[in-house]
């Protein structure tokens, strides 16, 4: 967990926090109302993995064809038996699709960087330090990416983040790392908890990159496609809190784990009828009618995918008590942090959007969304027709770094006591309060304090991470926690 302590130092928040601020600062923005052009008429991606270089210029798709994530979805397809349910519960408590239940709107912040790497790039170690515990430096797959040597281009950085997330593919061997709270020191390259899978061959399912463990590639909007005119896959979204968390609770296929928070962790909020983590909302809407919508065709195009591929419920909002549903975007850190412009803002302004913003005042209501039985995805439904899944891989060489399949209980049984059990009763306390607490010792006797109150003991201190942020019209510097707990 982080807090934020008040530094002299100031740099542009890109988190979450960034996205609902983009839907409720008085910037002007430009209201656009009529669609000057049907999404289906712009040119589809076709780029290829070799293609893609550190300006990412082209516009690729990772995964098989049959991985859940790029299987359209049929016409008509079964529904959840709980998705009366959900409906219900998001109607309940005002869910809304990206902040708004009135607008829709699309900021170049981004959440996520993703860098492609070629053999020239330079090289580095990864130490990977399993921060959630045992067995969190890999993947579904088992295979530990701790010591492995991988290239990354010259100055990629993580996210600006507290997630710190930070994506490498390698346009030679296809194998995509996925790493959390990541730093780059020298040729270090440390991270929180990583994984590896590669995007030629799996279907992006055999990870550890979210809640759900989906590979952070995998459905994630970038400029080009919004540029293009089509997505050809699903989206993946944070939904504001779900029904259940664990490893055997709160997540369906494809995801294999339900990291994120339960509905009424950090406010009060029923957590019946809530969607659980890895579940596909599917917008109710033909392509007529998202034609006859009002809607501009950036704003189609972005529906059209929703109709025809869904979106999958990745992760959770955190303790930021906010009813939005918001689609994962690529980080302009992807490219800004190489020295190069921000494409999503030159696309932004191409499309009509002003201040970094697309804005559209068609909203696209949660009423809208249906949730579709996970038979469709997996290919399990009675005669169910469509390309054929990609099977679960088995672990395999990465041509640097391998680890024979392991006990993957193991680390899912400790993410759920450590990180659900322990880590989330501390933070329902002191999440309320971090934002007043910026005295660093100050707060370093406060949670040593709390923990031997909560009869937690094995407080290890503070740790300072390498970056900072503009809040609310301050500038922060983040700090971890770092604890042990005996027993647990």
């Amino acid at each position: 967990m982080s807090y934020l302590k008040q530094t002299p130092t100031r740099r542009p928040l890109s988190s979450r926090l960034a996205r609902l601020a983009a839907g409720m600062l008085l910037t002007p923005v430009v209201i656009l109302g009529v669609a000057t052009a049907t999404a289906s008429a712009a040119t589809p991606c076709t780029a290829t993995l070799a293609s893609m270089t550190a300006s990412q210029s082209g516009c690729w798709q990772p995964f098989t064809a049959g991985s859940p994530i790029n299987t359209p979805l049929p016409a008509n397809p079964k529904l959840a038996a709980d998705n009366g349910a959900v409906q219900a519960h998001m109607a309940s408590y005002g869910w809304n699709l990206q902040g708004s239940t009135s607008a829709f709107s699309l900021s170049d912040n981004g959440t996520r960087p993703v860098y492609y790497a070629s053999p020239t790039d330079p090289q580095v170690t990864v130490d990977c330090t399993d921060e959630e515990g045992p067995n969190t430096c890999q993947g579904y797959n088992a295979i530990d990416v701790n010591g492995a040597t991988i290239n990354v281009p010259a100055g990629a950085m993580p996210g600006n983040n507290w997630d710190a997330h930070m994506i490498i593919v390698e346009t030679a061997t296809g194998q995509e790392y996925d790493f959390w709270h990541t730093s780059i020191t020298g040729s270090t390259l440390t991270a929180g908890s990583g994984s590896v899978e590669n995007v030629n061959t799996t279907n992006g399912t055999q990870d550890a990159g979210d809640a759900a463990n989906l590979a952070l590639t995998a459905g994630l909007l970038t400029p080009s496609q919004l540029a293009s005119g089509h997505i050809n896959h699903a989206l993946v979204v944070d939904i504001p809190c779900t029904d259940a968390h664990g490893a055997s609770t709160g997540y369906s296929y494809p995801a294999t784990g339900g990291w994120g928070e339960t509905c009424g962790d950090y406010w009060t909020e029923n957590p019946t009828g809530a969607p659980t983590i890895g579940q596909l909302f599917k917008l109710n809407m033909t392509t007529t009618q998202i034609a006859k919508s009002g809607a501009p065709a950036w704003q189609q195009t972005i529906m059209t995918a929703l109709a025809h591929y869904g979106a999958y419920a990745e992760d959770t909002n955190g303790s930021w008590h906010n009813e939005g549903i918001y689609i994962f975007t690529q980080d302009p850190t992807s490219w800004t942090s190489l020295g190069q412009a921000n494409p999503w803002t030159t696309v932004i302004n191409k499309l009509g959007g002003q201040n970094g913003t697309l804005s559209s005042n068609i909203p696209i209501p949660v009423s809208q969304l249906q949730v579709v039985n996970p038979c469709v995805p997996e290919g399990t439904c009675p005669g169910a027709t469509g390309p054929t899944p990609t099977p679960v891989s088995t672990p395999v060489t990465n041509g640097k770094h391998t680890q024979p399949l392991a006990a993957i209980a193991t680390a899912k049984t400790h993410r759920k006591t450590s990180r659900h059990s322990t880590l989330l009763k501390f933070h329902r306390i002191a999440s309320r309060i971090f934002e007043r607490v910026f005295d660093a010792n100050l707060f370093v006797q406060f949670v040593s304090s709390l923990y031997r109150d909560l009869g937690f003991f094995g407080f290890a201190g503070v740790h300072w991470l390498d970056d900072s942020f503009h809040y609310c019209g301050q500038g922060y510097s983040r700090f971890s926690v770092v604890i042990k707990v005996a027993g647990r």
